[in-house]
């Protein structure tokens, strides 16, 4: 195994020693599944002490001149306590490009966390931040950083906002920016909406543009659906057409997103935790 991924894996496990050793706090009553995917946009809600959350899927993408994979997209969410989280992210990208300077194959594990310090009150939304680094490892270590996409950035920071116009319809909204090591700068703005069809069945339609220093304004736009198959597991699947720089990029990807409740591991039903219809 290359050294610099076993360095990867080597960190990983201690981050997730150090949080299988955080103080667990009890759970008064089941707290619903909120993932993060599939869209760009996040959401302010956090997983609580003693919660495990891994949300992964990959993701293919293809445009005039060259092809993405990730594969895999792997986040792993545990809470530190009821506000904030710790997140470990592995990204691993092959590209099939006519660019110069790219690497062939790139893992980036990212570590960051999210802080909710505002709670949604009527029109007031729910605020959160998410401050994020990421480590290239792997044949592209050497890599400029340059390549003109957000999720490659090597420091970010990312304000997190939702607002729930009906118990089944939610809105939410990202504002961001990112920093590489060659000195590039880009904005990131999203929007979201998603509506829950049933208690399992959800879609969603999300807006997005990255803002480059070249004055660029490449508009970025995807759609899709998620499903639960169990009240602490989530399927979904994406499709989406994306600027980067002056070229579109036709992409789709699907996942899965699921929890571990070390404190209570019991099957639920839909109806055990009340939600149902």
């Amino acid at each position: 195994m290359n050294p610099h991924i076993k360095s990867g894996v080597v960190l990983l496990f201690l981050t997730l020693t150090i949080a299988f050793r955080a103080v667990a706090q009890e759970q008064e009553k089941f707290e619903p599944l909120s993932i993060d995917r599939p869209d760009v946009s996040n959401l302010p809600t956090t997983v609580l002490p003693g919660q495990f959350q891994f949300e992964l899927g990959p993701e293919f993408a293809k445009g005039p001149l060259s092809k993405e994979f990730y594969i895999p997209n792997v986040v792993m969410r545990t809470g530190i306590n009821k506000k904030s989280e710790l997140r470990v992210s592995f990204n691993q990208l092959l590209l099939d490009s006519l660019r110069t300077g790219l690497g062939d194959n790139v893992l980036f594990v990212s570590i960051g966390g999210k802080y909710r310090f505002v709670e949604e009150d009527g029109a007031r939304p729910a605020i959160a931040i998410q401050p994020e680094f990421s480590l290239p490892f792997g044949d592209g270590a050497n890599l400029h950083h340059d390549y003109p996409n957000y999720n490659l950035a090597d420091y970010s920071i990312v304000m997190l906002f939702n607002n729930t116009l009906h118990k089944q319809v939610f809105i939410n909204y990202n504002a961001g920016i990112f920093w590489s090591k060659a000195g590039r700068v880009d904005w990131l703005f999203s929007a979201s909406a998603s509506f829950m069809h049933t208690h399992r069945l959800g879609y969603y339609l999300e807006a997005y543009t990255l803002l480059e220093e070249k004055k660029e304004y490449p508009l970025s736009f995807n759609g899709g659906l998620m499903f639960l198959v169990s009240p602490r597991i989530q399927v979904d699947a994406y499709i989406g057409n994306r600027g980067v720089d002056s070229e579109r990029f036709v992409f789709g990807g699907f996942g899965v997103g699921f929890r571990i409740d070390p404190k209570d591991l019991a099957r639920k039903t839909f109806r055990e935790i009340g939600v149902h219809h």
